[in-house]
């Protein structure tokens, strides 16, 4: 087994709890997990992570040729790191994915038996997940590289288990916040008894003969 930590953007995550996916077989699997989205550009990060994987394919089958291995892994779909690009352009829904995935390599990380270690940014521990991590923000995330061959038809692929994520920094959101922030409302000052901000308020916002219940 190897061990990489990968910087990135975070993709449908499920830091918080176990989320459900439907097998081919019908079965279902419950895990942590998330998509850690690397820019096609980070050369440098892309090559490292390669190599790791060399090394995991030369500790499992030290007389096979890991480059091999890889691409063995890789036409089976048993490859770690995929193309975005090549998921928007076999996705039923592209514009699912363009704005996340465009141009980009990703890596689906998880963890099917504890919840991984999350930390904030000075590396404390963050018992809130969903006021931390969300889909869009850059993290670090530990993972996990072994390789695996199934007895069946001897197909051999690479497991990535997410062991930790650490919030790195913000950026843009991709998805609608389940929280407002405070500059989406107004101040109106100190209560006063004789206000009628709220009536004002409430008339301008619907007509009466909007009220369902009038």
């Amino acid at each position: 087994m190897q061990s990489i930590k990968i910087k990135g953007r975070l993709s449908y995550p499920a830091l918080d709890k176990m989320t459900k996916m439907t097998l081919g077989d019908s079965s279902v699997m419950e895990y942590f997990g998330a998509d850690i989205i690397i820019p096609k550009t980070d050369k440098e990060q892309i090559a490292r992570f390669i190599e790791v994987l060399r090394k995991a394919a030369k500790d499992s089958y030290p007389n096979m040729n890991p480059d091999r291995f890889i691409e063995q892994a890789k036409s089976n779909k048993r490859a770690i790191i995929k193309d975005g690009d090549e998921k928007i352009a076999t996705a039923t829904k592209p514009e699912t994915y363009e704005k996340a995935y465009t141009n980009s390599w990703y890596i689906s990380a998880k963890n099917k038996l504890v919840q991984p270690l999350l930390v904030d940014r000075q590396a404390q521990i963050v018992s809130n997940p969903r006021d931390v991590f969300y889909a869009g923000c850059w993290v670090i995330a530990k993972l996990n590289i072994s390789t695996y061959e199934l007895e069946t038809f001897k197909t051999k692929g690479f497991s990535c288990t997410l062991t930790g994520v650490q919030f790195f920094k913000n950026d843009e959101r991709w998805e609608a916040s389940p929280k407002a922030n405070t500059s989406e409302f107004d101040d109106y000052g100190e209560e006063d008894d004789g206000d009628s901000s709220v009536s004002s308020f409430a008339s301008a916002e619907a007509e009466i003969d909007a009220v369902p219940w009038n």
